[in-house]
């Protein structure tokens, strides 16, 4: 999943994941896991990608990448 932002949004967002859902983004790169979930990140200074690596069985991939895209905005 890709989403484009600038580095203010990308800030903003980083901030509003550790307080809303204490999930942390510590920089532009790594892995983060929250209920099962286990995915990597990326951002390159306009465009935030994030793979899915580890879901639970009974959750789809569709749920997962529509709940972080609800957190992002």
């Amino acid at each position: 999943m890709q989403v484009k932002m600038t580095q203010g949004e990308f800030d903003a967002v980083t901030t509003r994941l550790k307080s809303s859902q204490g999930i942390e983004l510590n920089g532009p790169q790594g892995t983060i896991e929250k209920m099962g979930v286990k995915a990597n990140y990326a951002y390159d200074g306009q465009t935030l990608t994030v793979d899915l690596l580890e879901k639970p069985f009974l959750v789809t991939r569709e749920y997962v990448e529509e709940k972080f895209k609800e957190w992002l905005a």
